[in-house]
């Protein structure tokens, strides 16, 4: 028993012994492991912001990882892989672009058109696109598009509601064009995605349209004469409602006077004085009724108030 405890005794005191000898040793391999932990944890630990996705990149794996993306958040990855961003919030595009009407003359469109990215399709974009395909894909598309389809309308379409249909026909074409990709389409995985989009196009719009200052001009005629037309259009049809109303109102004379009178007597006209007489008397300005004067025996209104029939009555 006693042999044992001199043992532990012996073994602690060499372990002691041996921690003073290597004391110096051990902070410098301590350090060492720092400093080599906080140069690899920037390589170890990705955080992935938020509206993107993450596609790995795998030096010993087949290199890019098509699967799932890393998404928001952090992700851990070996030193030697990469990981690159893609982001998949809404984003413009836009482009100036000159070409040929139908009818030949030049034009100038300003477009401007919204995507996004579809997350799961990362993987597959950077395989065989790249983080730059915007330019490289999206914008030569839709402009081409552009092109084929001002070459099939006029002029004066692109002014008219047949811009509506000229933008519905562009974003058609474009987001068919941009789905059927022949290089996405050799990737197997690119089968499994969303109804097989890798990007939404959401809208293609026209901010400007601009032809030669001659047409331009032209144009500006063109509609003033039309207003012109459709103001004397409206002052016609204006003067033949008046005359509609004036023809109107003379018939209603007409059948007036011919329903009263037949019907018109002494009687009548007398009780309709005295009915006009009553409603006058009532009022507030100062005046005499004589009742039964006169030969027709209707009442006489005298305005007693009245300055100006005073001053002019006769002097005596």
């Amino acid at each position: 028993m006693i042999l044992k405890k001199n043992s532990l005794f012996n073994f602690f005191g060499h372990l002691k012994n041996q921690y003073l000898a290597w004391r110096s040793d051990l902070w410098f391999v301590s350090l060492s492991i720092f400093l080599a932990f906080a140069f690899i944890l920037p390589n170890l630990v990705k955080t992935i912001p938020s509206g993107n996705v993450g596609v790995e990149w795998r030096r010993f794996q087949n290199g890019t990882q098509i699967g799932k993306p890393l998404t928001e958040g952090i992700a851990f990855v070996m030193p030697w892989n990469q990981v690159f961003l893609y982001n998949t919030r809404a984003q413009i595009g836009e482009a100036s672009i000159h070409t040929l009407s139908a009818d030949g003359l030049s034009v100038d469109v300003e477009m401007v058109w919204t995507y996004h990215l579809v997350p799961e399709a990362a993987g597959i974009v950077h395989k065989t696109i790249g983080p730059d395909y915007g330019e490289k894909i999206i914008g030569r598309v839709v402009t081409a598009i552009v092109r084929n389809q001002i070459a099939a309308y006029r002029s004066e379409d692109l002014h008219s509601s047949e811009r509506i249909n000229f933008e519905a026909s562009v974003d058609e074409k474009s987001a068919q064009s941009l789905s059927q990709l022949a290089t996405l389409q050799q990737i197997p995985e690119y089968a499994n995605l969303p109804n097989k989009n890798w990007v939404v196009l959401e809208k293609v719009l026209i901010k400007e349209v601009r032809f030669p200052q001659a047409v331009q001009d032209a144009y500006v005629r063109k509609n003033t004469a039309r207003a012109l037309v459709e103001e004397y259009n409206y002052r016609i049809v204006s003067e033949q409602k008046e005359v509609e109303r004036k023809r109107t109102e003379a018939l209603g004379i007409r059948g007036f006077q011919e329903i009263v009178s037949n019907g018109l007597s002494d009687s009548y006209l007398k009780w309709r004085g005295i009915d006009a007489t009553l409603a006058l008397s009532q009022s507030n300005n100062a005046k005499v009724v004589v009742i039964g004067a006169g030969n027709s025996g209707l009442p006489l209104i005298m305005n007693t108030g009245n300055e100006e029939i005073k001053s002019t009555k006769p002097q005596k």
